[in-house]
């Protein structure tokens, strides 16, 4: 049962990412699909959280409550000052916005931190090597991320350029989030993260070699 429980998330989840790349590479029904985008979020939140393992804590909430609402915070005061990840603007794809930046954003850096947790501490045993791994798992996933946002209309940058400095407050935050998880024993273990993450990276990649490669 747990695994035909697994089988059928992983090919809904499957179907509905690559419906939502059928209809981006389609100019008459991309902007449709871009107002889905929260919708994809969601559902992806939904599906990690009918996975998730053990029961939510108290303790466990906070940290993760911490995590939505601080790295919406950074990502405000970057967008409003230029300062951490460089100069750019968010658009109409992440959903509803508030101080200029998409509420949507903070469930997308809990979700990555989420998924790369459980991932790196299922490469490594130590700990240490687990806590500096997950940030770059989240380093890779942004330097796809970061060609398809303009496409999707999720946010672009200034000149069109990403400067070096947002990888790497990517990663500091990213390192921030996954220490505080580590110093407050928050453990939790979930069959579909691995999965979300990868299907979602590679929806990225497909998006960016589509319209880099085919698009006329």
């Amino acid at each position: 049962m747990k695994n035909r429980k697994y089988t059928y998330s992983f090919g809904f989840l499957v179907i509905f990412y690559l419906v939502g790349i059928a209809g981006f590479i389609n100019p008459s029904t991309r902007e449709f699909f871009s107002s889905l985008t929260p919708l994809a979020l969601l559902l992806s939140a939904g599906f990690l959280i009918w996975f998730h393992r053990p029961k939510f804590t108290l303790k466990m909430l906070l940290a993760f409550g911490f995590i939505f609402i601080f790295s919406f915070l950074v990502e405000a005061i970057g967008v409003k000052t230029g300062l951490i990840f460089g100069e750019y603007i968010y658009g109409k794809g992440l959903g509803i916005k508030v101080l200029e930046t998409p509420l949507m954003i903070g469930l997308n850096w809990l979700m990555l931190v989420y998924c790369t947790k459980i991932m790196a501490e299922g490469i490594f045993a130590s700990k240490t090597l687990s806590l500096f791994f997950a940030p770059l798992l989240m380093v890779i996933y942004d330097l796809v991320l970061e060609q398809a946002a303009p496409l999707l209309g999720m946010w672009s940058w200034a000149g069109g350029k990403i400067p070096i400095q947002n990888y790497i407050s990517w990663y500091l935050l990213a390192f921030l989030f996954h220490l505080l998880l580590q110093k407050t024993k928050t453990q939790f273990s979930n069959k579909l993260a691995a999965t979300v993450f990868v299907i979602q990276f590679l929806f990225f990649v497909v998006i960016v070699g589509y319209f880099r490669f085919f698009r006329i």
